[in-house]
């Protein structure tokens, strides 16, 4: 008996090569679709984090309005008070200077009637 050799024709390695990419194209495609789906997974994590600095800064910006107007009605009052007591001393100085001047115009009458 002779051994049979077996012969590949090109009909052959050209359905293996067809196979083989064939197999590459279903590997590309999975990773591709993994690809996709991590890519959309930091999609939404980018937006929840957005999102998040967009809550805090939000939150932030509440909080500094209500400071500045705590601090305006501050300076407002303290303004008030201030120009009360201002108010208060020029409204002294000028009885005071009137009764300085009475007390000089009755001193004057005085000597002008003696």
């Amino acid at each position: 008996m002779t051994p049979e050799t077996s012969e590949i024709t090109t009909r052959d390695v050209l359905q293996q090569i067809n196979r083989r990419l064939e197999l590459i194209e279903s590997d590309v495609r999975a990773v591709s679709d993994k690809l996709d789906v991590s890519v959309q997974g930091l999609h939404e994590k980018q937006d929840a984090a957005v999102q998040t600095l967009h809550n805090k800064n939000a939150a932030s910006m509440q909080i500094l309005r209500e400071e500045n107007a705590a601090s305006y009605q501050t300076l407002r009052d303290e303004s008030t008070v201030a120009h009360r007591e201002l108010h208060e001393k020029i409204d002294t100085s000028v009885q005071t200077l009137r009764d300085e001047n009475a007390a000089s115009v009755q001193t004057l009458h005085e000597k002008i009637d003696t």
